[in-house]
């Protein structure tokens, strides 16, 4: 018997389950940061919105997850330091896998601009909250059927 004194505060909500005939964007996340990637990665599993198929500290490792997982989307911070110029990166992704969509992230507004030249397609400085990352994720993923 519920006790009428709590309210409707007692009852439990339960989260919405994922529908599962959505398409979800699939994606891989390359940051040489170990934390920062982890961070993204956790922010983009919750609720289910993404499938997060892999993700990279370095771009050999980033190369041989995009040819394996064909993602719709590339999470990239283009610095990584085996790399002079990360830029390199998006422009090796964009001739890998050209229908992948690029995000980029970094802190310096002037990357972006650099990012976009090589290709990317969106870019989101690292300040971001959680709800802006998701919202760049959606704004340069394929339009689903």
């Amino acid at each position: 018997m519920s006790d009428p004194t709590l309210g409707a505060a007692a009852s439990p909500v339960a989260a919405e389950p994922p529908d599962p005939t959505a398409v979800t964007p699939r994606l891989l996340v390359v940051d040489a940061d170990d934390r920062t990637r982890e961070s993204i990665v956790g922010l983009l599993r919750i609720r289910h919105r993404f499938d997060v198929v892999g993700s990279a500290g370095h771009a050999a490792a980033a190369v041989a997850l995009l040819r394996e997982h064909r993602p719709d989307v590339v999470i990239v911070d283009p610095r990584l330091p085996e790399l002079p110029d990360g830029i390199a990166l998006i422009r090796r992704i964009r001739a890998i896998a050209p229908g992948a969509r690029i995000l980029a992230l970094g802190w310096s507004p002037d990357l972006e601009q650099d990012t976009r030249a090589a290709g990317a397609d969106g870019f989101l400085r690292k300040t971001f909250r959680p709800g802006q990352l998701q919202a760049a994720v959606l704004a340069v993923a394929p339009e689903t059927p």
